[in-house]
């Protein structure tokens, strides 16, 4: 199975994830979201990268602590080492665009 390690960061806007024309699929998203909230222990709505790693872990990765640190690496915009705000919608979005 490949791996794909994307090398630019994906920028988008809410609207584009909740959209059917970017090809998310409402119920997925809705899957990451759930995970992420669980996953989100302190539950103040930013991600650090251990919470990365368990919600990756729960949606299924085969190397979660490494899905993390891409995670970080493409949605963390201002690199605080946490995924917040709209830094969480590319989050998702590139969440569904590896395969999630």
């Amino acid at each position: 199975m490949p791996v794909i390690i994307p090398n630019s960061r994906i920028i988008i806007g809410e609207s584009d994830i909740r959209s059917k024309g970017v090809g998310a699929d409402d119920d997925v998203v809705e899957k990451i979201m759930k995970k992420l909230r669980e996953a989100d222990g302190d539950k103040d709505g930013r991600y650090n990268k251990n919470e990365l790693k368990s919600a990756m872990r729960n949606l299924g990765a085969l190397f979660p602590g490494w899905r993390a640190q891409r995670c970080l690496a493409n949605a963390d915009l201002n690199n605080d080492g946490l995924i917040s705000g709209h830094e969480i919608d590319i989050l998702v979005k590139y969440l569904r665009s590896v395969g999630f």
